[in-house]
Order: structure tokens, then C-alpha cells, then sequence
């Protein structure tokens, strides 16, 4: 068995290229023509070219040996995907003291390539993933009634919530094709788990680590709606062997619609870089991400339109023209949102004797904005420091606007694992620097600055030591209890209101402990039962400052969570079956209140809600052919306070998938039923029917592609997705709001089709 570093060891052969000039291909043609004509060429010579040869066998393991933190997860590098990961899309940890859920590259290879990664939670109980028509614009996320802005999201153990908002945006730092796995926590579990707003749970996402070998993989693909993408892998296989072993991955990929609602088009660019290195003791990542995406809003453009007026067109645009009758392609008129997301680490990880220590520094910048426009006068905050009413019709008869959202972003996450007589015993530190400015920018039809009516800088620290401890004072019981401590503080200036002589500064902070402990027995070789309780909590977002009286007592948000569920093996069936509850408390509410004789708005700690369910998850897998899941959970989540229902908190979901494999072939089907639940419309809550839909892969590999020894070619895979089957729109109509008349949950029968080589 050999290693270098933790770089793991893969038998797969190299494999060539045939260059083509892919954009010009997809402008001249019809992607999805093309690439559903390619993927059925390859998936009907299944029989003349059957693949024979395995998946490839993991022949190195980590230098560091075992990691014991919290939520470790077994790599998977880029040129490898272990046959378990195939056979089942989710993997559940027996000995855990909390339901862990592990979902497989099998699960994220199901995937068509431009969705967004979180469109694997679909299959998970009590959980739904909706999307405002298009997965590539990203996903809104609920998991047991709370939204993704209560749920904390990981990349590589960073945690990715805005610590101002708590948002989170899901197409903006990982493709699935790089996700190695993801742990799902439907409950905050353990103190060891850095990050803010987990009472929906945690979502871990693991990238790909690369492989010692020499790879090139170009992926090409074309579907419905215009829909296309090309770019491809690079990983340079292991160098500098003799004084520090080093092996990186280079990651480029475009991808481009038309759009289906309304012509809502959208173009993405995507660069990531990942390398690892064995020196000393452990091992060194280093990893960047950069992702610019461009995607329009709704009431789209046509063709002709877009040929005429340029690509900023659509139907909410007036005043096109400037005075000299020229087309005023400045004027983009609420089209489009332009973000520039960029994301790096440097993790050094290792072990000295029986000391296991982690330091992670990390580094995030976005810069986005809105385009909009406004004919109407407006107070602004003009460069010289005055306030000005500024007319539209002394600047050509418009102001266009930019509403700008700017973040830097940086933290540490150090941490160590070390024996402490019986005890293993898990100590760590987060801290977490994050500067925004929010501002609304005002230019002249001549592309000139006019002032902002609002510019507000917000500065976050939080801080975040925890402490846990696990136990087993007998072979059959595991015992882990840890606590964590939350202090965050914040600084808001809002410039605008200063210059108006108005209150305009603002600085609080917030503290909380946080224990968890939980219990793992082993009743039977087979069969385990666990306890969790773990309590959570998330400071007020900076949006206490915008109401009509700033509350100085604001508390964060808590909640209590109690979990007890059940692992069991019978055979080729695992299963793993939970109940939770969620006692949410200080649930932070708009209040009205009187401020001596009128009535003032405040956010004020005045809510509680339920959140209570039961999940059951299982897996069977007869044999190397065949396999398949079923999921299903029951759920009752409401804000008690108002005896209001969690928007898009379904009564019930259940999912079946099956899963075929023979030689290089793969095929995959599933179907998905979510329950009745409702949507948040200006504050009324209502209902939104039972949703269906069913999905279907297709995929063959070829180890001898057809004139692969001419080519070079040594491993080509053509897949073929279906989504949508029996074409349910789920587009839930209402009145009220001009520019999004619909509340679409999914597009309607799509097909996306791939292809990539490896040489």
C-alpha cells in the first residue's frame, strides 16, 4: 500500500484528447440537438462495447491517518468514485451520536451538470428544494420548515452564511461535478460544527481532492431551452515527488441559457483551483474558487429585441432612447443581476504523535449589483457629502440604478483532537471577519454618478471557541457532550441618514453558550440507537437597524433541538429512522408598538414555533446490478406565537429511486412526492397543492471508446439526463406582484445531454 500525503492512489489509465473550438460549435448549432445525438450514439453500442473493468481500487490512504473531528468524511479524488458510492446514494453512520447522513458522489452524479449542488437534498425526508424556475440562478432551500437562511452551509468546513443576513446562495461556489460528498445534519447536533443558523440543520460539502495521476476530462453538454456548457478538468498528477509531493486540479467551465420563463437568459463562468501537498507532518490545501455569473429577471427578451435594443432589454424598459434619438444601451430597466463571488483557503492538517491539529485560514470577496432605473425624484447623498432631490428629467429623463452589495470576507478555523486519558477530546476556535457595504448607486443617463440614497457599511466579528469531549466507558456506548460559546458584536453606519443629521450609527453585541451532548448504544452488532439534544442560536441580521424604531434589546434567536432515532442492518437493507423536535424561542418578528402617540414598527423577540417530525431513510442493495432507496418523513412546523404555518413546510415527502448498473452502463430513476404546504405572500400564508415529479439518468462509460486507440481516447462517458418526466408545471398563479406573477417550483419535461473524455 503506498501514499503521498493524502493524496489517494487511483489504478485508472490515461487517457487523450480531440481539440475542438466548443464555442464555435455551440453558436453555429443547436447544443442539444447535438449532444442528445452523441449521447444516444454511444448508449445504443452498449453491447459491442460492454465495460468490463472495474471502477478503479484505492491502493494509498492519508499519511495522518485517521481524522477524527467532527464531520471528517472519506476523500474522493477526481480520477476515482468509490463502487459503494454507485451502489448508494446516501450512507448513514451507525456509531454517530446524531442522525449523519453522508450523500455520495453516486447521488451528485445524478445530477444534470448546471444545477445547482443543493438539488441533492431533494431525495432527503422532510426536506424540499425549490427553484424560481431554473436551478442555475441557485436554489431556495427548506429543511424541517426552515429556510436556507436557518440552515448553516459548509465548503470544506467553511461556513458560507452571510454573518450580516445569514443568506446564502447556492450556485455560487461549488459545481456538482467537483463535490466529493456532503454530511446533512437535519438538526445543529454537535458543538464542534462551526457556523451560524443551524436550527434547519447543516449541509458539509467536501470538494474533490486530486489524483496522483495525469488526467485531462473536457466536459461538453447541450439541452433544453438553449442551455449549454463547455470547459473541462485538468489535474496535473503527482510532482515535485522528492521534496513535496504536490497534486492539483484546475477546474474551467461556461455555461449559458436562453431561458425558459420569459426568456430569463443567464451566462456563468466558473474557475477553481485545488491543490494538496505532503510537508512534514501533514498536509497542505490550497484552494480557490471564482464564479461570475450574469442572469436576467423575468419578462425577457425576445431575439429581436435583444438584436435591436442589446442584451439588456426587456419588457420593463422604457425611455431606450437618448435625446439625439441613439439607442441608450445604459439603460438596462430592473433586466439583470451581475455577481463576481471569489473564495480561497490554505489548510494545513496533520498529526504529531497522538496530537491531531487543523489550521484553516480562509478568504471571501463578492461584489454584486442590480440594474434598475427610476423616473421619479430621489434624495441622494451626492460625492461632495450634501443631500440632494435629485430630478430624473435634469439627467436625460432617468437615473439609472445600481444596487450594490460588496463583501470582504475572512476567518480562521483552527483546531485540535487529542486523548485526554480515556477521552478524546476536540478543542477549536472560529473566528469570522466580514465588511459589506450595502448602497444604492445613481448614475445620469451619460453613465455619470450622481449620489447614493443609501451607502451602509456593516462590520461583523464573531467569535466562536468550543470544547467537546467523547467518551465510551464501555465497548457498546459512546458518550460525546461539548459546549460552545457565541459572541458576535456589529457595527452599522448608515451615511446617508448622517448627512441628514439623522441617527445613523449604531454598535451592539451578542453572547451565547451553547452545550450538545448525545449518546450512541449498540444494542446489537447491527443494530444502534442514539440521543441528541443541542441547543442553537444566531444573532439579529443588520436589517434590526431599517425599522421604524431601532429595539436596543433585540436578543439572537434560539432553539432547543431533541433528536432519538434508530441505525439498524438487516441483510442488504440499512435504514435509518428518527424522530426531532425543535422548540424555537426569540423568534424575531416585525412588532408594532407605541412610541408615545404613534405607532412604531420594531423587530422585536416575539415568536415560537414547533418544529417536529419523523424521518425514515433506507437503502438496499442486492448486488453489484442493482440497488435502490426510499425516503420518508412526516412533518408539523408552525409558528406558534401566530398559529402560522412555516412556508414551503410540506405535511409529508416521499422519494423512491432505483439504481441499475451493468458493465459501463448506468441508469437511475426516481420519484418524489412533496405533501401540501403554503408560501408567504405579503404576510398571508397561502396553499401551495402537493408537487410531483420524477427524474431519470443515463450514463455509459466506454474504457474502449469507438477509435479510441486512434484518438487516444482511454475512458469517454456520455450521459443523458431527463427531468420532469410526466411534465407537472407546478406554476401556482396569484395577483399582487407585477414582476414575478408566479410561483414556479420547477421548469417543465427538460432534457440535458453530456459528454466528457478522459485521456
Amino acid at each position: 500500500m503506498t501514499y503521498y500525503g493524502s493524496i489517494y492512489a487511483i489504478d485508472l489509465g490515461a487517457a487523450n484528447l480531440v481539440t475542438l473550438d466548443m464555442e464555435r460549435i455551440m453558436k453555429a448549432s443547436k447544443p442539444l440537438s447535438l449532444s442528445v445525438s452523441a449521447a444516444l450514439l454511444f448508449l445504443t453500442q452498449t453491447a459491442a462495447h460492454a465495460d468490463t473493468q472495474s471502477l478503479g481500487t484505492v491502493t494509498g490512504t492519508a499519511s495522518s491517518g485517521s481524522t477524527g473531528f467532527f464531520g471528517a468524511t472519506p476523500k474522493v479524488n477526481v480520477g476515482h468514485t468509490p463502487a459503494s458510492d454507485i451502489q448508494q446514494v446516501q450512507k448513514f453512520d451507525k456509531t454517530a451520536t446524531n442522525q449523519e447522513t453522508t450523500i455520495t458522489k453516486g447521488q451528485f452524479d445524478m445530477l444534470t451538470p448546471t444545477d445547482s449542488y443543493t438539488q441533492a437534498l431533494n431525495n432527503l425526508p422532510n426536506a424540499m428544494v425549490v427553484s424560481s424556475g431554473d436551478s442555475m440562478d441557485g436554489d431556495d432551500v427548506y429543511i424541517n420548515g426552515f429556510s436556507k437562511s436557518l440552515i448553516n452551509f459548509t465548503l470544506d468546513g467553511i461556513p458560507l452564511n452571510d454573518n450580516d443576513s445569514y443568506t446564502y446562495y447556492t450556485n455560487e461556489f461549488i459545481p456538482s461535478v467537483l463535490v466529493a460528498n456532503a454530511k446533512y445534519y437535519p438538526g445543529a447536533e454537535s458543538a464542534a460544527l462551526p457556523g451560524l443558523a443551524a436550527f434547519g440543520g447543516a449541509f458539509a460539502t467536501n470538494s474533490l481532492q486530486p489524483s496522483p495521476f495525469p488526467m485531462v476530462r473536457p466536459i461538453v453538454g447541450g439541452g433544453s431551452f438553449g442551455k449549454y456548457n463547455y470547459g473541462g478538468l485538468i489535474n496535473t498528477g503527482l510532482f515535485a515527488k522528492n521534496v513535496a509531493p504536490t497534486s492539483a486540479w484546475i477546474y474551467m467551465n461556461k455555461i449559458q441559457r436562453d431561458g425558459y420563463f420569459q426568456n430569463n437568459g443567464a451566462i456563468q463562468t466558473q474557475f477553481l483551483f485545488k491543490s494538496v501537498t505532503h510537508v512534514g507532518p501533514g498536509d497542505l490545501t490550497l484552494f480557490f474558487t471564482q464564479n461570475n455569473q450574469r442572469f436576467n429577471y423575468y419578462n425577457g427578451a425576445t431575439p429581436t429585441q435583444i438584436a435591436q435594443f442589446g442584451q439588456d432589454y426587456n419588457s420593463y424598459t422604457s425611455n431606450l432612447y437618448n435625446p439625439n434619438g441613439t439607442i441608450n444601451t445604459n439603460y438596462t430597466g430592473f433586466n439583470y443581476n451581475n455577481y463576481l463571488n471569489w473564495l480561497g483557503y490554505a489548510k494545513y492538517e496533520g498529526q504529531l504523535g497522538a496530537v491531531h491539529f487543523s489550521d484553516q485560514l480562509y478568504y471571501y470577496y463578492g461584489n454584486g449589483f442590480g440594474a434598475g432605473a427610476t423616473t421619479f425624484n430621489t434624495t441622494l447623498l451626492t460625492p461632495a457629502g450634501t443631500i440632494i432631490s435629485a430630478n430624473p428629467r435634469n439627467y436625460g429623463g432617468a437615473l439609472l440604478r445600481q444596487s450594490v452589495n460588496l463583501t470582504h470576507r475572512w476567518g480562521n478555523i483552527a483546531r485540535l483532537l487529542f486523548p485526554l486519558g480515556p477521552v478524546d477530546t476536540e478543542v477549536g476556535f472560529w473566528f469570522n471577519h466580514n465588511n459589506t457595504l450595502h448602497a444604492a448607486n445613481y448614475y445620469s443617463l451619460a453613465n455619470t454618478y450622481v449620489g447614493a440614497n443609501y451607502y451602509e457599511p456593516v462590520v461583523t466579528d464573531t467569535y466562536e471557541p468550543y470544547l467537546v469531549f467523547n467518551y465510551k466507558p464501555i465497548d457498546a456506548l459512546r458518550l460525546t457532550a461539548g459546549v460552545k460559546y457565541l459572541y458576535a458584536e456589529r457595527s452599522f453606519v448608515d451615511d446617508v441618514a448622517l448627512a441628514r443629521k439623522l441617527p445613523g450609527q449604531f454598535n451592539v453585541n451578542f453572547s451565547s453558550v451553547l452545550p450538545s451532548v448525545g449518546a450512541n448504544l449498540r444494542i446489537l452488532p447491527n443494530w444502534h440507537a442514539y440521543f441528541n439534544y443541542t441547543e442553537n442560536s444566531n444573532p439579529p441580521g443588520y436589517n434590526q437597524f431599517y425599522t421604524g424604531t431601532y429595539n436596543p434589546n433585540l436578543k439572537p434567536q434560539s432553539a432547543k433541538t431533541y433528536t432519538f432515532g434508530t441505525n439498524w442492518e438487516v441483510g442488504p437493507w440499512t435504514s435509518q429512522l428518527q424522530a426531532f423536535r425543535v422548540d424555537f424561542s426569540n423568534y424575531i418578528l416585525s412588532t408594532t408598538v407605541l412610541v408615545g402617540s404613534f405607532n412604531q414598527t420594531v423587530l422585536a423577540n416575539a415568536g415560537k414555533a414547533i418544529n417536529q417530525g419523523i424521518s425514515w431513510q433506507n437503502n438496499v442493495v442486492l448486488n453489484d446490478m442493482f440497488s435502490a432507496y426510499a425516503n420518508f418523513g412526516i412533518l408539523d412546523a408552525r409558528l406558534t406565537s401566530s398559529n402560522q404555518p412555516f412556508p414551503y413546510a410540506p405535511h409529508h415527502t416521499e422519494s423512491v429511486g432505483f439504481i441499475g448498473r451493468y458493465h459501463g452502463f448506468r441508469g437511475t430513476i426516481s420519484f418524489n412526492e412533496m405533501g401540501n404546504s403554503y408560501y408567504n405572500l405579503g404576510g398571508k400564508f397561502l396553499p401551495l397543492g402537493s408537487r410531483f415529479y420524477s427524474n431519470m439518468s443515463l450514463q455509459y462509460t466506454f474504457r474502449n471508446a469507438p477509435l479510441g486507440e486512434r484518438l487516444g481516447f482511454k475512458k469517454v462517458t456520455a450521459s443523458l439526463h431527463l427531468n420532469n418526466l410526466f411534465d407537472r408545471r407546478f406554476i401556482q398563479s396569484y395577483t399582487g406582484s407585477s414582476s414575478n406573477p408566479y410561483q414556479k417550483l420547477n421548469l417543465p419535461f427538460n432534457v440535458y445531454a453530456g459528454l466528457d473524455a478522459t485521456f
